[in-house]
């Protein structure tokens, strides 16, 4: 298996985060009898930057502390109080009295400490409300368990205390950090988490939450599953409906690490990391059209929040992921497909002082297996399971990720694979494919460092991968396979014309992306640099010459057509197929048309939000950022760009120009 790699400077690092996590979530299956069972392991480059051990325990920085993962409580659990750590050495958790939150207003930093009922002891048999109020002081470190106050946990310093009456302690605090907490401490911990840790809540009727509570060890293996039964009717958006109907079953594990500096400042590596084995036998049947789809549908949320015990100290991790049956189609088609997934992934992110993050997606080996299969009509159908989740400490910070495991069938005709069988009965001609796609960014959400940082996640380099499974044919010609590609110019070229990488750089300097020979681009994100390629309607659209021109000034600009901002556009006659950004200004790469394209065009703007197509194919090509897109019978002739008043070292496209094909 290989590993896909995203890398932050530490210039980047001191304006993201103190230390992240990873997600991931994804819905694979038994491996049941299946007719035709082909396994991949999925590939991808990977960037060239430092990276941190695979083990950031292994160092011998000292001290060292174990972790263990603490069991589920029931009632209120205690919080730590605890003075702030002092060089090398972790916060000391003070003889203050038994207590909970029992109250807490994150936006104002306001707080109530009251007796717990979980602990040892309440604080009635303790102290008085006067004793309870000498005993925590500002300056200290509230390190809370989740509770139903804080239901992702805490972890705040106290700026103010006021007793009050029944034992009370009213606070006012700040966000604590980290390196507050844990100081020079050295900890590793790899662990399943319970089943009885996760709340499920069911989206749909018909689904049932069946759970195994079996004994889990600490080194990440789980003998008890987190699991989901589903026999459902949902209506479709076009007054049609899909049957569900299966199980999937889930074993979460999370994988967390933390090496501190000798100051306060950050630590010297760290990681936070979330792995997911999943077995699934899943059917959907539907009448689909294009009109469909792509409709998601939720089955089931899942969250739990996790606490790792770094010696007396508890550090929240929380886990949240929701799974979804995918359905979508470009034609109209009656689809009955069950299929088997079965797999393992991984995402985690690692900190190492000086070079920064370095987040690795690991997509591990995916089983997608077609059981039994009965497609009729003309069209390309999908159906997957999704998963979408994220992972963050005290709910702060973290990484958000997709990911599913699907499969796809081209048809024109009628396609029946009853199980009995290794080949399929054809009527006309089909093509199964199985697929991979990864999405995800990682997320700034508060100033952990102690430094204001902006509101802006940042993506991870999308992955896809697609491969057949089978591909029959009798009597008519096959179904043109559309192609999509989705490319990611953020932090590395992404150059995917076999063409151009024969020839001389076409954009020296800068980051740029270009598309498969063959395919023309189609969308734009308007942050996280990415774009979305295709051959819909019209394939092959460059001409043999493989001519092609770079614009930046708008050379070829022969109306204002987006006012204010400036423009890189196309020649006539030819069509967007990458694209450039060099600090304040962008590129046109633009590739001669082998076919003659009509004159109508219309001006897309996308940076207030998502503007696409209605049953727009290709997937969510840019994970959390807005996104325009060209309808399938149009190219992109030229994009608007300006610089972001927040950014002005990196220019955003804001607008497309989209002409209509012949």
């Amino acid at each position: 298996m290989t590993v896909r790699k995203l890398t932050l400077s530490a210039a980047a690092t001191t304006t993201v985060l103190l230390l992240c996590g990873a997600a991931l979530t994804g819905a694979a299956a038994s491996p049941a009898a299946a007719s035709t069972t082909v396994t991949t392991s999925t590939t991808a480059p990977s960037t060239t930057a430092p990276t941190a051990p695979t083990d950031p325990s292994a160092s011998s920085a000292d001290p060292s502390t174990s972790a263990t993962l603490a069991p589920p409580t029931s009632g209120t659990a205690a919080a730590t109080v605890a003075a702030p750590a002092q060089g090398s050495a972790p916060a000391t958790a003070t003889t203050a009295p038994v207590l909970a939150l029992s109250s807490f207003d994150p936006g104002s930093g306001t707080a109530v400490l009251a007796p717990a009922t979980a602990g040892p002891q309440s604080l009635s048999a303790q102290a008085t409300a006067a004793d309870a109020a000498s005993a925590v002081q500002p300056g200290q470190l509230i390190d809370s368990p989740p509770t139903p106050a804080a239901p992702h946990g805490a972890l705040v310093a106290v700026t103010g205390v006021q007793s009050t009456a029944d034992g009370k302690v009213a606070v006012t605090t700040r966000p604590a950090t980290l390196p507050e907490l844990l100081g020079g401490t050295s900890t590793n911990l790899r662990s399943a988490v319970s089943p009885s840790s996760f709340e499920v809540h069911p989206q749909i009727g018909g689904v049932k939450v069946v759970t195994d509570f079996g004994a889990t060890s600490g080194q990440g293996s789980v003998s008890g599953s987190l699991g989901l039964s589903a026999d459902a009717t949902v209506p479709l958006p076009d007054g049609s409906s899909a049957k569900l109907s299966g199980s999937v079953s889930l074993h979460p594990a999370i994988d967390f690490s933390y090496q501190g500096g000798l100051g306060l400042i950050d630590p010297q590596q760290a990681r936070v990391g979330f792995t997911l084995g999943a077995h699934a036998d899943w059917r959907v049947s539907a009448n689909l059209t294009a009109s469909t789809g792509p409709v998601r549908i939720p089955l089931a949320t899942y969250s739990a929040s996790p606490v790792v015990m770094v010696g007396p100290l508890p550090v929240v991790i929380n886990l949240a992921f929701t799974l979804s049956a995918d359905v979508s189609a470009d034609g109209t088609v009656t689809l009955d497909a069950e299929q088997a997934y079965d797999g393992q992934w991984g995402v985690h992110s690692d900190y190492v002082k000086g070079p920064g993050w370095t987040t690795t997606t690991d997509p591990g080996n995916s089983t997608v297996s077609p059981l039994r299969l009965d497609l009729r009509g003309s069209a390309s159908a999908k159906a997957g399971l999704l998963a979408e989740g994220s992972i963050a400490l005290y709910d702060t910070v973290g990484v958000k990720a997709s990911i599913e495991p699907y499969l796809r069938a081209a048809v024109n005709g009628s396609v029946v694979l009853d199980g009995t069988s290794t080949t399929p009965t054809v009527n006309g001609t089909a093509a199964l494919y199985g697929g991979l796609d990864i999405n995800g960014a990682l997320m700034a959400r508060l100033a952990i460092l102690g430094t204001p940082i902006l509101e802006a996640d940042l993506p991870f380099l999308a992955f896809h991968r697609e491969w057949p499974l089978v591909s029959v044919g009798a009597g008519q010609s096959p179904v043109p396979l559309v192609n999509w590609t989705a490319l990611s110019a953020g932090l590395f070229d992404d150059n995917r014309s076999a063409y151009l990488k024969t020839r001389p750089d076409w954009d020296p300097r800068a980051l740029k992306a270009s598309c498969p020979d063959g395919t023309r681009l189609i969308g734009l994100s308007h942050g996280g640099d990415n774009g979305l390629c295709t051959d819909v309607t019209k394939p092959d659209l460059w001409d043999a010459g493989h001519a092609y021109v770079v614009d930046h000034g708008g050379t070829y600009v022969t109306t204002d057509w987006a006012p204010g901002y400036a423009k890189a556009q196309c020649p006539a006659g030819s069509v967007l197929t990458g694209y450039s950004r060099d600090g304040r200004t962008m590129g046109a790469l633009c590739a001669k048309s082998a076919a003659p394209l009509g004159t109508a065009t219309r001006t897309l703007w996308f940076d207030k939000g998502d503007n696409r197509p209605t049953a727009a194919a290709g997937g969510d090509f840019s994970y959390g950022f807005a996104k325009g897109q060209c309808a399938n019978d149009e190219v992109a002739a030229g994009l608007a760009y300006t610089q972001p008043w927040w950014q002005l070292w990196a220019a955003r496209p804001y607008a497309l120009l989209c002409q209509k094909l012949a």
